[in-house]
């Protein structure tokens, strides 16, 4: 465990993303400093491009140019310089933009597989680059003269433009395009690519551009229209095409056949082989160098399980790093898996701890009724296993298909002749499929692999070490990607309650959730205690952090949520229509449709108020066509049903059109808002004060009804947090809790705890983690454990499984009165301890026995200290 001084007591997720600026988070600064932030994580501060589906590729040399470049970065730095915050910057050594702008994969473009930078990427080399960039197959787009000829004078080569794209031909090629074509411009180019050299592919583009600048007018005429005619020669024009290293093709004949290893879901994002030390020295050389300039002081890696060799390319990094960097995760843990001991990091982007709150916050015994329930509407009932392994099967031969077929094929060249492909493809597609983690490592591997080498008539033993390392290599990126798509996409949507799953693991036990919820807290305080601990927005999360604990709400009252659907349903029957013998929208998108309602709905909304109930209508809308997109049944992104989206988004037009319904809608759900309100109390107090460092998602620190896909607050929306946090401080607690609707409460309890750990750094970053024993009639419903060092002792309950106790209040507040003797026991140790409540202002006697109903006598969440 380290035990540097320079760890951060929390911090605060920025985004660079919707016009976001290096100025404008400088400019918020301030305000992180009085909400007790002492970390700033921020997306990748590196210039970025479009990797489709909504994901964004980065550079990883150049610091983003649409965000300020180095002027804007250097504001940013001084801000936080001053303000005594540190900065954590994203980066994803999995994958490099595979477009143009890049010039990594623009000299592989150019040079193919004897490029300078070929080594960089993954690919195969067996045959053509696959560029899945053509909307048409080839001889339409050729057709329609979509396809032409250029010399680009901005890169200072020959190309192919499509779609506002340029594609470098390769420099033996400038004697195809040129001939025919005598003059001296002419000559002088297919000189300068006959001597051109992949080792020093910049020389040649120079040699061009002055050869180009020094032409006459003339020349540089006859050149255009030169290019221009064989533009218009389709013969020619596929002549030239067949000679690049390169092949034009459509995204539905790459998801068949692509030649490099694309990541997770982006045909766009080309998969980096970063183990090299050229490749890790050059990807890396501006992160380091921003390192040693203290202007970064660690680093959040993403899509760690991507790589060829984690646990190598951890202890690469933290070599370059050096000791004293913060360096994270992404890795989420899935049945039950822990941090290998083998990751030289401090622990993970804290992803775990959604699961590990939700699990302990939801109702397992009533959790049943509502999958059933859910299954009978949506017309099949299956375990969540079988849904697991349908996605993951769905996922692998329709996304990552090139990967299999390839990883097949590398096996095949080393069977037996009688050995069939298509056998060995099945045999790798069930073993991933049955696969309950991201990947296998070295120490748990075993017998992984018996099937597939059995199916290929291979065994372990005649296979040399390299090749079987290659093919173990390839197999683990493979899972590794199928997995990361399973949980973001089919995986997570067609479930009730989506809450529950999207939290990315089984219940770790559902039978003692709080016996599993003190086992994880004891792990992790003495396995990775300065690792994050994140409630929001994760690539595996649909909803905001408070609209999840809605949903968890839902499994506390499943008979009643049950009848509001069904009498929703009826009510709107009249609006399903029927399309190709399908009911549009299917029963379980109306389900999904009424519970994403349920989840985003804001507590203030007035009827009456027009733009604010369209933009919920919008919201809501674009939520489910992404949704029936995505779970398969409906359609899939390849797969898009216009005709049904439509009719789906007209539905939920109908609906709230419906002003009689939307005011029974919020009284029917308002006990579960207040119940999903005391969980979302519960969840925040947890993650500020168990072992791990808190991570606030822009904008959650207040209500966090949003989701995933929303984008963060503009600098408007700070200035709304700055005004509520003045608010916030100064107001009394009790009016804080009678405006629960604003979220000032939330933010109150937040910037206590954020100051209090500043003020209790060692305890709470490496204090130990007790369980603290509860008797008396509601002792299932509350989670009480200390933290404890040589100086300081923190006492902490949180209610569970609120909805009974608080349906009939307006307020998230528990009667504590029907609390009678439930009973926190207090360690004897700390008996005779005075503590003080970080929230009232209450000083606290406990003895050794702390009745519940004392100590949450203002408030429903207790955190005492005492020094």
């Amino acid at each position: 465990m380290p035990k540097r001084n320079d760890v951060p007591t929390s911090a605060y997720r920025l985004l660079l993303k919707n016009g976001v600026t290096f100025n404008h988070l400088a400019s918020r600064v301030p305000y992180l400093k009085r909400l007790g932030i002492d970390c700033v994580s921020v997306s990748s501060v590196f210039d970025t491009s479009d990797a489709g589906n909504g994901r964004r590729s980065f550079d990883p040399t150049t610091l983003d140019r649409k965000s300020g470049g180095e002027q804007g970065f250097a504001r940013l730095i001084r801000a936080l310089e001053n303000a005594g915050i540190s900065l954590l910057i994203d980066i994803n050594p999995n994958q490099i933009p595979a477009s143009y702008e890049n010039p990594w994969w623009r000299s592989l473009l150019e040079w193919g597989k004897d490029a300078k930078y070929a080594k960089y990427f993954d690919v195969d080399w067996s045959s053509r680059l696959s560029l899945p960039v053509l909307e048409r197959p080839l001889v339409e787009e050729l057709d329609n003269s979509a396809i032409s000829l250029v010399f680009d004078t901005a890169a200072n080569m020959l190309g192919i433009s499509h779609a506002q794209n340029l594609y470098p031909l390769s420099p033996p090629s400038y004697a195809t395009v040129l001939q025919g074509l005598d003059s001296e411009l002419a000559n002088q180019f297919r000189e300068a690519a006959a001597k051109a050299q992949p080792s020093h592919p910049d020389q040649f583009h120079e040699n061009l551009r002055v050869i180009y600048g020094r032409s006459s007018v003339s020349n540089r005429l006859a050149l255009a229209d030169h290019l221009n005619r064989l533009t218009v020669d389709i013969s020619s024009l596929k002549k030239v095409l067949t000679e690049q290293h390169w092949i034009l093709m459509t995204i539905a004949d790459a998801r068949k056949h692509l030649t490099y290893r694309h990541s997770y879901d982006s045909l766009y994002s080309v998969g980096a082989n970063v183990e090299d030390p050229d490749v890790f020295n050059d990807f890396h050389k501006t992160a380091l160098e921003l390192i040693k300039l203290s202007a970064v002081s660690g680093f959040r890696v993403n899509q760690i399980d991507g790589l060829a060799d984690p646990a190598g390319y951890l202890k690469q990094l933290r070599h370059a790093t050096g000791s004293n960097a913060y360096i994270v995760t992404d890795k989420i843990f899935l049945n039950g898996e822990v941090q290998s001991e083998e990751w030289d990091v401090d622990g993970t982007a804290g992803y775990e701890f959604i699961a590990v709150a939700s699990n302990v916050l939801v109702n397992h015994a009533q959790l049943p009724t509502l999958e059933q329930a859910h299954a009978t509407v949506a017309g099949v009932e299956r375990s969540r296993e079988n849904h697991y392994r349908d996605a993951k099967h769905a996922i692998l031969h329709k996304k990552l298909a090139p990967e299999l077929n390839a990883l097949a094929r590398f096996l095949l060249q080393f069977s037996p002749a009688d050995i069939d492909e298509l056998e060995i493809r099945r045999a790798i597609s069930e073993t991933i499929t049955e696969l309950p983690v991201f990947r296998t490592y070295p120490s748990d591997r075993q017998d992984h692999y018996t099937m597939i080498l059995q199916t290929a008539g291979i065994t372990r033993s005649t296979l040399p070490p390299k090749i079987y390392d290659e093919f173990d290599t390839r197999y683990q990126q493979l899972s590794a990607a199928v997995m990361a798509q399973a949980v973001e996409e089919s995986y997570r949507y067609d479930r009730g309650p989506i809450s529950v799953d999207e939290i990315t693991v089984f219940s770790a036990d559902a039978k003692r959730p709080v016996e599993a919820f003190h086992t994880h807290m004891a792990q992790k305080a003495a396995m990775m205690p300065l690792g994050m601990n994140a409630t929001s927005f994760s690539y595996a999360t649909k909803f905001g952090e408070d609209a999840r604990m809605r949903l968890l709400a839902l499994t506390e009252s499943p008979a009643n949520w049950i009848q509001c659907v069904s009498d929703w349903r009826i009510r709107f029957a009249q609006n399903v229509k029927m399309i190709e013998g399908a009911l549009v929208p299917h029963p379980e998108t109306e389900w999904l449709i009424y519970q994403t309602m349920a989840a985003i709905w804001p507590p203030q909304l007035h009827l009456d108020d027009q733009k604010s109930l369209l933009a919920v209508q919008d919201e809501l809308t674009g939520f489910v066509i992404r949704a029936i997109r995505e779970m398969r049944k409906d359609a899939f992104w390849t797969e898009v049903n216009r005709p049904y989206e439509m009719a789906v988004a007209d539905y939920i037009g109908s609906v709230f059109l419906d002003r009689t319904f939307l005011m029974e809608f919020a009284d029917r759900m308002r006990p579960y808002w207040v119940a999903g309100a005391v969980n979302s109390l519960s969840q925040t107090v947890l993650k500020m004060t168990t072992p791990g460092m808190p991570v606030i998602q822009t904008g959650s620190e207040t209500w966090d009804f949003s989701l995933s896909q929303t984008g963060a607050p503009d600098d408007a929306g700070f200035e709304k947090l700055s005004a509520q946090l003045n608010y916030a401080e100064q107001s009394p607690f009790t009016n804080l809790l009678a405006d629960w609707h604003s979220g000032a409460l939330k933010q109150r309890i937040i910037t206590t705890h954020l100051r209090l750990r500043q003020q209790y750094p060692e305890l709470f970053l490496r204090g130990d983690y007790i369980p603290l024993q509860i008797s008396g009639i509601y002792s299932d419903h509350l989670l009480a454990f200390l933290r404890r060092n040589e100086s300081s002792s923190c006492i902490v309950a949180v209610p569970r499984l609120p909805f009974e106790a608080v349906s009939k209040f307006q307020e998230p507040f528990m009667p504590i009165p029907a609390w009678g003797d439930t009973t926190i026991h207090v360690p004897e140790t700390i008996s005779s301890a005075v503590f003080h409540n970080v929230l009232t202002g209450e000083t606290i006697l406990p003895g050794d026995a702390l009745l519940a109903a004392d100590a949450m006598r203002d408030f429903s969440t207790v955190t005492l200290i005492a020094d």
